[in-house]
Order: structure tokens, then C-alpha cells, then sequence
């Protein structure tokens, strides 16, 4: 039986989001399950996500029997792994309704509609990969790049970089040490050398591009948003062709710090009905 959300249904996270660093270390160590059994869940076992965690297997245990009987994770019978549970499906459509894709959804729709370009929305995965939550399309016009819900190496898409480079030094030299800078394309860039300093120069001048480093002929330009206490949110990106002129791909980068504003302001509280009208 799954546990409401609202009321004793909170009990997981009231638990977990006490003061003290035990309870911070809970709480990452929770969503670290999630997302991990989210990826590949079915053949996960307690002793593997353990190890991954760097906990003991009862400790382990601890915390997922407590996901379990909140309803964020399932069980796979006949000693199989996990999956999901319902209760991150009821909270997917409650933030359907409301919330941040409330507030995201308008601006990538005029964006898309402005530009005539695919509009996109990302975030980073608790590995670092980018996660594209939202895509628009201008009207009548096929999605250019990736479809939503596509999750990929940081390194190699304009949201990605610009959302490793929002971490500064510290998120930079974490994505270099831990992951491997695979080749996409010939353009990706696979030297640590090299991806350093460029990232170092996203975050300085406040937005990144790709010119076909994860796809021939795909090129895309991203910009950060922000809650009001500087934290990044997520980033808004336009994809666009090799071919576009470089006085083109300027007004893309103007038009995507623009909804990337847009966005943050409305996150911040400041407008409940973000929209690119009047802005031209």
C-alpha cells in the first residue's frame, strides 16, 4: 500500500532533512537511489547500489525498504531489481500541473515560435548527465536534435557545458576527473586540457555552445537559469544547422539569454505568466 503524499506521506524526507550532515548525507544518498534504479534498476542489486553509494549493504537495505514503503520504489518479484514506484508518477503529473514547467512551457513555446528554431529546457542528472525535460517546436516545422526525456554526456551538448560550467572550478575539475570524454564526433572536445578552459569560458561569458560535437550538422547554444539565491535551475537551449550564419547564430544566443531571464524572473516569483510578448 502506498503512502499519501501529503501528510504522514512526507514522513521519508522529514525523517532524512533534519539538521546535521548525517541527515544532508541521507537525503543525497536517497536521491541517489532513485535516480539510479530510474537508470537501470531492473537488475539492480543492494550489495551493487552499496557499493556505488560507498555504505554498508544493511545500511543500504535501511534506505531502501524506507523508499519501498513510501511508494518511490518497487520491488521487482522473483529476485529481480527495482523500478519506480507510483508515488513518483503522482508527483510527475502534480508537477505537470504546476510548478516550474508551468512555468518553463510558455517561454520555450515563444522562443520556438520567435527563433524558428527547436526550443529546449535541461537539467543535470545527480551523475551529471543532462536531462532535456522540455522541447518546442516551431509551428508546422519536425523538432531539430534531441527528443525529450533524452539523457546524455555533458560534455559534448551546449546544456550540458553550460550547466557543469554553472558549478564553477570545482563542478568543472568533478566532471573532468570522473567521467570519460568520449568522442562523438570529430569536434568533440576529449582533451581534459582543452575542456577545462573551455568551460572556464562558459561560465564567464554566461553561455555555451556546440558547433556539431555530438551530431554532424547540429549546433545548439544554451544559457543558465537561476533561482534568486544564484543557485542554477536548469538551462534553456535553441538547436540549430551547421550552415547557420554567424550573425544568425548572435541573435539565437540574444534570444535564448532572453527566455533563459524570462524564466529565472518567474522562478524567483517575480511573474506568474512568463512571455516573450512585448519583448520585441
Amino acid at each position: 500500500m502506498v503512502t499519501p503524499i501529503t501528510g504522514d506521506g512526507d514522513a521519508l524526507l522529514g525523517e532524512l532533512t533534519g539538521s546535521g550532515h548525517a541527515s544532508y548525507t541521507s537525503t543525497r544518498r536517497v536521491f541517489r537511489i532513485i535516480d539510479r534504479v530510474s537508470t537501470g534498476g531492473e537488475q539492480l542489486t543492494v550489495k551493487a547500489l552499496a557499493h556505488d553509494l560507498g555504505i554498508s549493504v544493511s545500511t543500504c537495505y535501511h534506505l531502501i525498504g524506507m523508499l519501498i514503503d513510501e511508494g518511490y520504489v518497487e520491488k521487482l518479484p522473483h529476485h529481480s531489481g527495482y523500478r519506480l514506484g507510483p508515488t513518483v508518477s503522482v508527483l510527475f503529473e502534480r508537477s505537470r500541473r504546476s510548478g516550474s514547467p508551468a512555468v518553463v512551457e510558455p517561454v520555450l513555446r515563444d522562443l520556438a515560435r520567435i527563433s524558428d528554431r527547436t526550443s529546449y529546457y535541461a537539467v543535470l542528472a545527480s551523475n551529471d548527465d543532462v536531462i532535456v525535460t522540455h522541447v518546442h517546436s516551431p509551428p508546422d516545422s519536425p523538432p531539430l536534435g534531441v527528443p525529450q526525456g533524452f539523457r546524455g554526456p555533458s560534455h559534448a551538448l551546449a546544456l550540458g557545458k553550460v550547466l557543469i560550467a554553472a558549478g564553477g572550478s570545482a563542478g568543472i575539475n568533478r566532471y573532468i576527473e570522473q567521467h570519460e570524454l568520449r568522442p562523438f564526433t570529430r569536434r568533440t572536445i576529449t582533451d581534459p586540457g582543452k575542456l577545462e578552459p573551455h568551460l572556464k569560458e562558459v561560465r564567464t561569458r554566461g553561455y555555451a555552445t556546440d558547433f556539431e560535437e555530438f551530431a554532424t550538422n547540429l549546433c545548439c547554444v544554451a544559457v543558465p537559469v537561476s533561482y534568486e539565491s544564484g543557485t542554477v535551475a536548469g538551462a534553456v537551449g535553441l538547436a540549430t544547422t551547421a550552415t547557420t550564419p554567424a550573425d544568425d547564430l548572435r541573435r539565437l544566443i540574444r534570444l535564448t539569454r532572453r527566455a533563459a531571464e524570462q524564466i529565472s524572473t518567474a522562478l524567483r516569483g517575480q511573474s506568474r505568466t512568463p512571455t516573450f510578448e512585448g519583448l520585441f
